[in-house]
């Protein structure tokens, strides 16, 4: 078995043991968890809303299970605090700031983000109104305050409100209240241009060390076609200011588990397949720490864990920003401090090799279709060609390489034969060989440089096609969404067939190989079997990529055959 072989059943092994592990098969079920929809919003203050009704004075403060093991920060925090005296209860009443990107609803009950409704993005899940970020029965975000070392909850905490214009026009709601003696005020602005909120909070009157404790969603509702996918989507990121973004899948975290990660944090979030919650710092701010704790499993997918975040209240303020919004490339950059890396590409040790690609073959894929004016699928189509034809001088040179190797080989094997018993002479007579044919040993790896080169490229645009919203229910031809697999599997068939084809015109007027010829069947069947569950769109970069290779394979054979005719 020769070197190219052995090279390309390791390149093989790889894709076969990696892929499956990368993107399990989805198995069909039911949503395990259904957004509820929502009518048209407006701003209205004073609207009741069901909530459970707050506790007369004499709430008892205790410590959120999440922060209560393994903080370093509140390592000294009194679980067993004495009673903590709340504000006189009102009426709960909700308050919903309307943007042109989307509606936020705000509660006096803990001064929390109740939901964020996605103007422009449909439910796909149910095929009724638009998405909405919310729990059932709970805030989105909700907060705690460390105070006097007594760790007091704000969800039963009463907050009376203020709005900085009439209903119509607000872009900002205050909160303000008592809590175990402090004066404590909380307020969201909300940036009309971007899904962005502007946080920033005073506390009064306590003592120092004080800390403010966010709560991130435990969960986020399915809102796609595929919920299963959607689900096993769930993680938390965040990213140290010192090192690169970091992903923790809910499936990573067992139940009742907890993981503690220190700070400095730069920012953390919580997020499913296309949308995100996350916490910003502003420039030389940011979070102490954050515990993770993994929730109950109701099925093999893990649905639910607990996410508190630390935050130190210096000079009795506050203050950073929260995203809560799509996954869209242009709104993640604008948002700054590397949030466009809130889904980690690859693994922790290729992240530095895969994101880079990731988010270069995003701009392009994305100002192609800003300035041909065209469809994703053609822009997908087109960009499959534009990659083969970059790499086309690479290939012609590796391809002749390749022949060179397949010219020599028979008088390598003689020179191997005749001298197997003198070693010292036999490498001399090779290297013999190998400069009069104009190659060296290292001729045969080259060859296997035109697997190698698009690979990344390849491996980049599975994660790409994981998490890019803008490719998110986009049609082309009988696909009804480029971003899942196509329900026909037209194009993975496809694609192994142009994958075959190349094998078969490489191996035209090449010496006769068993080996090569087996692979030529082995490994387009192979990858259509991997590809088939995979998003369509990628199924259509790749048959593109294939067939734009066509040309070159059919030059470079009949090039092979003039080369093994007689003079």
């Amino acid at each position: 078995m020769d070197k190219r072989l052995s090279i390309a059943l390791l390149l093989t092994a790889i894709v076969v043991a990696v892929t499956p592990l990368l993107f399990p098969t989805p198995r069909k079920a039911s949503p395990v968890i259904s957004a509820t929809q929502t009518g048209t919003a407006s701003v209205s203050p004073t609207t009741p809303v069901q909530a459970a009704p707050a506790t007369a004075p004499g709430v008892t403060g205790s410590t959120p299970a999440s922060v209560s093991a393994g903080s370093a920060v509140l390592s000294a925090v009194k679980t067993d605090s004495p009673a903590v005296t709340a504000n006189v209860p009102v009426q709960a009443q909700t308050s919903a700031i309307t943007t042109t990107k989307a509606v936020y609803r705000f509660s006096n009950m803990g001064a929390s983000l109740l939901s964020a409704t996605m103007r422009g993005y449909k439910n796909l899940a149910t095929k009724k109104g638009e998405v909405e970020l919310h729990l059932q029965g709970r805030p989105l975000v909700s907060f705690a305050l460390v105070l006097n070392r007594d760790t007091v909850s704000l969800n039963q905490t009463a907050f009376q409100v203020t709005q900085d214009r009439p209903d119509s026009m607000a872009t900002s709601v205050t909160y303000s209240a008592v809590v175990g003696g402090s004066n404590v005020a909380i307020s969201y602005k909300v940036d009309p241009e971007h899904y962005m909120l502007h946080m920033a909070g005073r506390v009064t009157g306590a003592a120092s060390p004080a800390y403010l404790l966010i709560s991130l969603p435990s969960t986020l509702p399915a809102t796609e076609t595929d919920t299963v996918m959607d689900l096993r989507a769930l993680a938390y990121s965040f990213k140290p200011e010192r090192d690169n973004a970091q992903g923790v899948p809910f499936a990573k975290l067992d139940p009742g588990e907890k993981r503690l990660e220190p700070g400095p944090l730069t920012w953390t979030a919580v997020k499913n397949k296309y949308f995100v919650v996350g916490l910003i710092n502003p420039e030389k701010s940011s979070f102490e720490e954050m515990t993770l704790t993994g929730g109950p499993r109701t099925s093999k997918i893990a649905t639910s864990a607990t996410a508190t975040i630390v935050k130190a209240i210096k000079n009795d303020a506050f203050a950073f920003d929260m995203y809560v919004g799509p996954q869209q490339s242009a709104e993640l950059l604008a948002v700054g401090r590397d949030f466009d890396h809130v889904n980690p590409y690859g693994w922790r040790i290729l992240q530095p090799v895969i994101n880079p690609i990731a988010a270069l073959c995003i701009k392009l894929l994305l100002w192609m279709h800003s300035h041909l004016k065209l469809s994703y699928g053609w822009v997908l189509i087109i960009f499959g060609i534009f990659i083969r034809v970059i790499l086309w001088p690479l290939n012609q040179s590796a391809m002749r390489s390749s022949m060179k190797m397949q010219e020599i080989q028979p008088r390598l094997a003689e020179v191997q034969k005749r001298y197997k018993d003198n070693p010292e002479k036999q490498r001399e007579e090779m290297m013999k060989v190998y400069s009069e044919a104009g190659a060296s040993p290292f001729t045969a790896l080259s060859g296997c440089l035109p697997m190698l080169i698009p690979m990344p490229v390849l491996f980049a645009l599975f994660f790409v096609f994981q998490n890019t919203i803008e490719f998110r229910g986009v049609p082309f031809l009988w696909l009804l969404d480029i971003s899942v697999r196509d329900p026909l599997f037209i194009l993975p068939v496809l694609m192994g067939i142009s994958m075959y084809l190349l094998s078969w015109i490489g191996m035209r007027n090449a010496p006769p190989n068993p080996q090569a010829k087996m692979m030529s069947y082995m490994f387009p069947v192979m990858m259509t079997f991997i590809l088939a569950n995979m998003a369509s769109g990628l199924n259509l970069y790749y048959t593109a990529q294939n067939m734009a290779s066509l040309p070159q394979q059919w030059l470079l054979a009949r090039e092979r055959a003039k080369a093994r005719k007689p003079a």
